[in-house]
């Protein structure tokens, strides 16, 4: 039995200009924070909400690591995501682990204005990674296109078509991934090996 659980609910439908509008997503998350709020309640939910405007990429990432770095040993950390994913050109460095060169992210509110980037899976494994360190209990739910291979590899599905938006198509500098994390290890003539940390994935879309 956990002690605590710690949740992270993201639901975007309202995207700025030149990225689709979705239906559905922030019901979703209200959804699933009552959910949590019956099933769970009291003093043993530790719950926040990022909805449109307030799911920024620097929002998400800062309450990843200020809210549901809190988990501890027993404790459950649950993160789940209602919006666009896609895959868009990624560093050249990791073209040895990725070959197609390609990320898998997810858009967040403010991904695709200037000097902004999805949250993509070299950094969601960081961001894993981290919370694994504390051995928390941790469960990534992600409503989005190509969610399956946001943490893990998956092979592909044929013959269904996905509502997407598209992709970043120029070359990611390796410096814009989670704070410089994988430019550093470059600096210092480390490999830039992705981090592997035990978690469960429930993927849609």
């Amino acid at each position: 039995m956990s002690k605590q659980v710690f949740a992270l609910l993201v639901g975007i439908n309202d995207y700025p200009a030149g990225v689709p509008k979705l239906s559905g997503c922030v019901n979703d998350v209200d959804h699933f924070a009552g959910y949590l709020r019956q099933a769970v309640g009291g003093k043993g939910l530790a719950l926040e909400v990022l909805k449109d405007a307030d799911a920024t990429r620097d929002n998400i990432v800062a309450q990843f690591r200020k809210h549901l770095g809190r988990a501890r040993a027993g404790d459950v950390a649950v993160f789940h995501y209602c919006g666009h994913g896609a895959q868009s050109a990624s560093a050249s460095a990791f073209h040895e682990f990725y070959p197609n060169g390609l990320d898998e992210g997810l858009v967040c509110f403010d991904s695709r204005m200037p000097g902004r980037h999805d949250l993509a899976d070299k950094e969601l494994a960081v961001l894993i990674a981290e919370l694994a360190r504390n051995d928390a209990h941790v469960a990534f739910i992600l409503d989005a296109c190509h969610s399956g291979s946001a943490t893990r590899s998956v092979d592909a599905f044929a013959g269904l078509r996905s509502r997407m938006t598209r992709g970043a198509t120029e070359e990611r500098p390796l410096d814009s991934y989670l704070d410089g994390h994988y430019a550093r290890l470059q600096a210092k003539g480390q490999g830039l090996g992705i981090p592997s940390a035990r978690h469960i994935l429930l993927a849609a879309c």
